[in-house]
């Protein structure tokens, strides 16, 4: 005996959604005792279920199946070969009966009065009732042993089709910054879930990969608990996760946002960037992620939208990027355009050699036209393989072993050149002779 297993049966379910195209369906259902039952169909599962994901808890399955090949005008027809269908002709008004020989290509029949064959004959099919076991929307299928007692099924799955991503708009008025982040949920998955608990899982989620593109590996991260959000975030094995405390109905098609972050007073720094070859400076906005700067908080990747206020109070779009995850007390940096008052040029003003030795010199020009002071940074990578500073004419930071940082001030109007030679020992040089 079979019993069918809907959405009605459902006494919780809940969500858990990664930023990759994929999410875990957990649901709860009650299945009625029945020591006749020896198959339970599950319906209401979503199209993009991976089947072989599937755990149920407190049902005694001894086989599964998952039925996805849905019903078609084309395999409907299948279904009645060899039996006998009718065609009606409104126009003619005039009905035929014919055994269904063939649908492959062309409809195939042979009359039941005069046995002659008939191709795609004009007319509307009137077909018998459904055949036994047809299923109209995806659903799983297990055999089981007969059902004792009414229970409590546990049902999870994953499914692809359901995506979150995070984003951010950041408003700059004077020396401080407002913060909104956003979490964007996406629905393809081929179902819609009501009053479903949402977790977001984080950290990183290796998965398969194959050739096929469903199977892929999944970055996520989470938000820590702040004022004004409705998420909570906790860890769990090596990964975190944060929740929403109310329940959230995300229709199939639909994209909805949900606001996990609000933040006023953030401190923040615009300073802009040099490298060689650079003619005007990038702009850049960092802050420091920190509970001192109300933040301090684990930000997932995502767009970031900065806009300032203009002069005369409104509020205008500077530009964005992305920024990639981001954990407490690191500090959070991104460029959003490049400076039209901030000119830059540069070239090696010379190279000598002396024994096994190369002295290398190079000069940033800077030119400072707003009428401010600014922060520059100054970004260069020496491409010699040994070699050591010899003079400069600012400080600077070893950023890596080949990366020269220098962090300048230009007052208004004014401009500055940023020169340093290095030596690079040419020894181990091997040389044609």
């Amino acid at each position: 005996m079979k019993f069918q297993s809907t959405r009605q049966q459902q006494t919780s379910s809940s969500l858990t959604i990664y930023n990759d195209g994929f999410g875990l369906v957990k649901e709860t259902r009650m299945i009625p005792q029945n020591k006749e039952t020896t198959e339970v169909q599950f319906m209401d599962v979503a199209a993009g279920i991976e089947a072989e994901s599937v755990l149920v808890d407190g049902l005694h399955v001894l086989e599964q199946s998952h039925n996805y090949d849905l019903i078609s005008k084309e395999k409907l027809l299948e279904k009645y070969i060899d039996d006998v269908i009718t065609v009606r002709n409104a126009e003619l008004d005039e009905e035929m009966q014919i055994r269904l020989l063939s649908v492959s290509g062309s409809i195939i029949g042979e009359r039941v009065d005069t046995k002659e064959v008939v191709i795609d004959p004009i007319g509307e099919l009137i077909l018998p009732s459904l055949p036994e076991g047809i299923l109209t929307k995806p659903a799983l299928v297990w055999k089981t042993a007969p059902i004792e007692t009414d229970l409590e099924a546990k049902i999870s799955y994953l499914t692809n089709g359901l995506e979150w991503r995070a984003s951010y708009v950041a408003e700059i008025r004077g020396s401080q910054l407002s913060l909104l982040g956003w979490v964007q949920l996406s629905n393809n998955s081929g179902i819609s879930f009501f009053d479903s608990r949402l977790k977001l899982a984080s950290g990183k989620v290796n998965r398969y990969v194959d050739a096929h593109p469903l199977y892929a590996q999944a970055r996520l991260f989470a938000e820590a608990e702040k004022p004004e959000s409705s998420f909570q975030e906790h860890s769990f094995a090596d990964y975190h996760a944060y929740s929403i405390e109310r329940p959230v109905t995300l229709l199939h098609g639909q994209t909805k946002q949900i606001r996990f972050q609000k933040s006023q007073e953030v401190a923040f720094r615009k300073l802009y960037k040099v490298e060689p070859g650079s003619q005007r400076a990038k702009v850049i906005v960092e802050f420091d992620n920190t509970e001192d700067n109300q933040l301090g908080i684990a930000l997932p990747k995502g767009i970031f939208k900065v806009y300032e206020q203009d002069r005369d109070g409104e509020m205008e779009f500077i530009g964005e990027n992305a920024i990639s995850h981001t954990a407490p007390q690191q500090k959070v940096s991104f460029v959003i355009g490049e400076a039209f008052d901030i000119v830059s040029k540069s070239w090696e003003k010379k190279r000598e050699r002396h024994g096994h030795f190369d002295y290398v010199t190079h000069v940033y020009k800077l030119q400072n036209q707003k009428s401010e002071y600014v922060r520059i940074q100054v970004n260069h990578q020496i491409h010699e393989r040994i070699w050591q500073m010899e003079s400069s004419s600012h400080d600077y930071e070893l950023k890596q072993s080949n990366e020269l940082e220098f962090r300048v001030h230009i007052a208004a109007g004014k401009e500055i050149e940023v020169e340093f030679t290095y030596k690079v020992d040419r020894t181990g040089d091997k040389r044609i002779k």
